[in-house]
């Protein structure tokens, strides 16, 4: 990719949760099913912490935009948030999403 002939579609969601129910969302996520991993397009997912212990931001990388699109519709995607508990759903807000589309990768 250092070329700059590649790009790629990253997709913040920033999310807040209490304090308390932070490592239960955290657990989720580590219990992921995965069935994003086979997606089109899909490069990867990190969940990252902030020093907040309850700001939470979910990063996934794509091909490119309409890849991403694409799976936010899939039936994959509602069964990964249905696996969510309802209580667990409730706590978490997510305080914005953020999509960096206007950058190419041109050193690694």
């Amino acid at each position: 990719m250092a070329d700059g002939d590649e790009s790629t579609y990253v997709s913040v969601s920033h999310l807040r949760i209490a304090e308390e129910e932070a490592p239960g969302l955290i657990q989720a996520f580590r219990q992921r099913v995965h069935l994003v991993d086979s997606a089109l397009g899909f490069q990867r997912l990190e969940v990252w912490q902030g020093s907040e212990p309850g700001e939470i931001l979910m990063v996934s990388w794509w091909r490119d935009r309409e890849c991403f699109k694409a799976y936010m519709r899939s039936p994959e995607h509602r069964t990964s948030h249905d696996r969510i508990t309802p209580e667990l759903r409730d706590h978490i807000k997510l305080e914005r999403l953020q999509n960096i589309t206007s950058y190419q990768v041109v050193a690694e």
